[in-house]
């Protein structure tokens, strides 16, 4: 099976679709017609908040933007069903697992997470009526836990105590413990899971492509499981080969860049571990951003650009500003804004307000 995408330039190039969850995620479309007029519309009515998924906006950074370099696309994940990009990949790898049998009305979905996939897993499981245990780091957002909880999921926390990736492997370890000792619980994996990378090769990566309708020259996104930067850059590349990518990694996380791993309020990247499904070949470049830099640009997207977003949002723009500088003025960077601001109220991306 063929997805066809607008390439940019008048041309209208196949991409190879393997069948995926997110079929029931595009908007149903009827066909009208009324004598010889004929007209395409979209039904405004979901049979349930799943069928709502994807379709966020791409926005072009005005204040921010410095004239001599690229312009800068971002493309915004917080007006995203669940209020980030991870309900994306949540809702497509439990619908492949119904698919492939691998999950029955009596499922337990368990998963290590640092935030936004468990409030997505958490979400689909209220909608289909899976029971939803999520196991998080200590070191998360308040937010996040009771954004769990309140869509009816149980939190395990586990202690972080300086080092995010041997806290996200305990969390790992907890959730596979758990499922050896029923078998009723399925543990997704998102770090190795291939329906996380599909949903954003096949649908997020053509969503980018019909919305920009222009080259694109680069893109830049933080790693977290690897499946935001492996599915849109693939389907990216191969759409226009000559681009630039570049992976980004918190100061106190930069595992691909050999550095030492701590803990750092760059939620969502940086687990501290290399995730079995990132494609190490697809980036060019790995940029480093610190806290500081990721705060204070999610801080501008507010008061320059009027985008409530979160602080990896921060990061990937801290790495968009330095990709279109390095790129020049007439070239376009796209990058990914994850989540919304409205769960780091009680992080230091609030502080002074």
């Amino acid at each position: 099976m063929e997805k066809l995408c607008y390439n940019g330039q008048g041309k209208i190039k196949a991409i190879p679709h393997k069948d995926s969850a997110a079929d029931a995620v595009l908007s149903r479309q009827a066909v009208f017609v009324r004598g010889s007029l004929k007209c395409e519309v979209f039904a405004m009515i979901y049979q349930n908040i799943l069928e709502a998924i994807g379709h966020t906006p791409m926005i072009r950074l005005n204040r921010m933007a410095d004239p001599d370099s690229a312009e800068i696309l971002v493309k915004f994940e917080g007006l995203n069903v669940g209020g980030s990009i991870k309900t994306r990949t949540a809702y497509n790898m439990i619908r492949m697992a119904e698919k492939e049998g691998r999950i029955q009305k009596d499922t337990i979905i368990v998963e290590p997470t640092s935030g936004n996939q468990g409030i997505g897993l958490a979400l689909v499981g209220a909608v289909r009526g899976y029971k939803t245990v999520i196991v998080m780091p200590d070191s998360v957002s308040e937010e996040r836990r009771k954004l769990v909880r309140h869509y009816g999921a149980e939190v395990i926390l586990i202690h972080d105590d300086g080092d995010i990736g041997k806290c996200i492997q305990e969390c790992l370890n907890t959730a596979l413990r758990m499922a050896q000792e029923d078998p009723k619980v399925f543990v997704p994996q998102q770090f190795e899971n291939e329906n996380n990378v599909y949903a954003h090769k096949y649908y997020t990566a053509l969503e980018i492509l019909e919305q920009t309708a222009c080259r694109i020259d680069g893109f830049c996104s933080g790693i977290g499981t690897g499946g935001t930067i492996t599915g849109i850059g693939e389907t990216l590349k191969k759409q226009y080969p000559e681009m630039e990518i570049w992976a980004v990694e918190p100061e106190h996380a930069a595992i691909l860049a050999g550095g030492t791993v701590g803990t750092h309020l760059q939620m969502g990247i940086g687990d501290g571990i290399i995730p079995a499904i990132l494609n190490r070949e697809i980036y060019d470049k790995i940029c480093i951003i610190t806290d500081e830099e990721a705060i204070e640009t999610a801080k501008r997207l507010a008061y320059d650009e009027g985008i409530m977003c979160g602080i990896s949002a921060g990061t990937n723009v801290a790495a968009a500003l330095k990709l279109a500088k390095k790129l020049g003025k007439g070239k376009t960077v796209v990058t990914i804004l994850p989540d919304t601001a409205e769960r780091y109220f009680s992080t230091p991306l609030f502080d002074g307000n």
